[in-house]
Formats: C-alpha cells, sequence, structure tokens
C-alpha cells in the first residue's frame, strides 16, 4: 500500500514537471512565431495546463478503466472552479472582465450542457459514443480557433528571452516523457487504493487523481495572482475546463465508446451550477471581483464537496 502512494506521489511530481516543460517549450515556440500573449495564456498555457488530464485519459482507456475519465473530467473543473479560483483569490482578489462574461463563461457552460445532453439523452444511452465524441472534438477545435483569432487580432509584443531550439527540444522530450510515466503511476496508484480501501474508482478519480492533475492549474494562478494578473488566473481555468469537458470525454470515446455511470450526473449538475453562478457573477455585485472571502467559501465548498463523495 505504502508503496502505490509513494509511486502516485511521484506520478504527480512528473505530471506537474512534465506539464510545466511542454508549456515552456509550447510558448517558445509560440514566441519564435510571434503569437500573442494572451493567445499564449489562453491557449498554450490552458493545454498544457490540462495535459496530464489528457495524459490520463488516454491512459485510462487503454487500460480500460473508464470511469477515471469521466470522473478526472468532472472532478478536474470542479477542482479548477473551487479550489483552484478559491486559493487565487485568498492570494489576491480576482477580477472577471467582459469577454470572460461574454465568450468564455458561457462557451464553458455550453460544453458543460453538452456533456450532460451526451451522457443521459444520447443515442447511445449511457454511452459517449464516436459521433459525439467527434462533436465535441470539433466544439474544442472552434474554441482553440476564435481563441487564435481573437488572440491575432490582439497582438502584442514581448521582450522575454529566446529559449533556443536545442533548449525548446529537450524541454518538449522530458515534457512528454514525464507525463506519459506521470500519467502510468497516478492510473495504476488509483486504481490499487480503491481496491485496497473498497472504494469505487469513480470517486478516486474525482478526488485524488483530479487534485493531482490539477497542480499545474493551482500552481500557475497562484503565480499569476501573486504577479496581479487576474486575467491569466481566470482564463486558465475556464480555458482548461473547456478542454477537460471537450477533449478528455472525446478522446476517450473516441478511441472507444465510454459507458456513463450516471452517478455523476451530482458531480455534472454541481459543476454547471458553479459555472452559471460565475457567469452572472456581476448581477449580484457592482464589482465584478472575487474577494477574498468569496475564495474562502468557495474552499470550503470543496472540501464539502469531497467529504460528501465519500
Amino acid at each position: 500500500m505504502l508503496i502505490e502512494i509513494i509511486f502516485m506521489i511521484v506520478g504527480f511530481i512528473f505530471l506537474v514537471k512534465g506539464a510545466d516543460f511542454v508549456v515552456k517549450a509550447a510558448s517558445a515556440i509560440a514566441r519564435k512565431f510571434h503569437l500573442s500573449q494572451m493567445l499564449i495564456g489562453i491557449v498554450i498555457v490552458g493545454i498544457g495546463t490540462s495535459l496530464p488530464e489528457i495524459i490520463v485519459t488516454i491512459q485510462s482507456t487503454l487500460t480500460g478503466n473508464q470511469d477515471i475519465i469521466i470522473g478526472n473530467s468532472i472532478g478536474s473543473c470542479i477542482c479548477n472552479l473551487l479550489l483552484v479560483i478559491g486559493i487565487a483569490s485568498v492570494c489576491n482578489p480576482l477580477k472577471i472582465d467582459d469577454k470572460m462574461l461574454r465568450v468564455h463563461l458561457p462557451v464553458s457552460v455550453f460544453t458543460i450542457l453538452m456533456l450532460v445532453i451526451f451522457c443521459n439523452f444520447g443515442g447511445g444511452n449511457a454511452i459517449i459514443n464516436k459521433a459525439e465524441a467527434l462533436v465535441l472534438l470539433i466544439l474544442a477545435i472552434i474554441y482553440i480557433g476564435y481563441t487564435i483569432y481573437d488572440g491575432k487580432e490582439n497582438f502584442e509584443t514581448t521582450e522575454e528571452k529566446e529559449t533556443g531550439v536545442s533548449a525548446t527540444i529537450i524541454y518538449l522530450i522530458l515534457g512528454i516523457l514525464g507525463l506519459k510515466y506521470g500519467a502510468d503511476f497516478v492510473v495504476n496508484g488509483a486504481i490499487s487504493i480503491a481496491q485496497f480501501f473498497g472504494v469505487s474508482e469513480s470517486i478516486i478519480s474525482m478526488t485524488v487523481v483530479a487534485l493531482g492533475t490539477s497542480l499545474p492549474e493551482i500552481v500557475t494562478c497562484i503565480i499569476a495572482t501573486i504577479k496581479k494578473e487576474s486575467d491569466l488566473a481566470i482564463g486558465n481555468v475556464i480555458g482548461s475546463n473547456i478542454f477537460n469537458i471537450c477533449l478528455l470525454p472525446g478522446i476517450g470515446a473516441l478511441i472507444q465508446p465510454i459507458h456513463y455511470d450516471t452517478n455523476f450526473n451530482r458531480s455534472l449538475i454541481f459543476l454547471l451550477i458553479i459555472t452559471l453562478y460565475l457567469l452572472v457573477f456581476d448581477l449580484f455585485k457592482n464589482r465584478r471581483e472575487i474577494s477574498r472571502n468569496h475564495g474562502v467559501v468557495f474552499i470550503l465548498m470543496f472540501l464539502l464537496y469531497v467529504s460528501c463523495l465519500f
């Protein structure tokens, strides 16, 4: 049992560092081709910090552990909204800008609704089939395309030090290896722990695995808020959630149709409610700001949510 826990911890470290190296490599490529900071922040960092979840999804699909895919998808999103935003806003209050309210949050709500429909009312009857997976992947591509277009429209030059080609390649290779072996350790460890305690894989995936694969978002948001870059912090969370909802079930079901456990519905609806709350947040306050008090409430809500799962 101790060995499995150690392997999971090592796996999480590999996932976090692997994602960090891949993001560094991707950012260097983006700067080389003169892409805007907005594009780097939302697409590169958003997808980069979602890479642990994506790799865990592929690994879980290949090993036939489908509950980990859906549980990780929903659990990571809830962790991002409550724990990541909660911790970040406690460090420094977060402002929600107009574009987040007009574009990114509505897209996030829409993708969650699509997942609810596919899981419960789709043609597969509690199965996410390949056609539905393709729709989710197309939604992700459209969102990325829009963000790229918008990023180019709002181009900003940067004076960051250029990373050499050889260093970029090394970062990329190390990042991919870290993600691959980190995912192996996390998935295998989660399955072993679940079997040892008689806890379902779905609960382990929505708590331990979701928290572990959300570590890149937590670190990114804390650093961004300390630097008073609220747009990056909120954008990273919402962007990562959109990618988690579209890419994780989409990639998994495209490889092999996913049998959906309806016990996930409560958490999926809870995720929808939290996202809707952020969307209409400014209706309840004159300032579009997530205060430190809100951050504490978000963290307590996450702890309550986890305790209810167990």
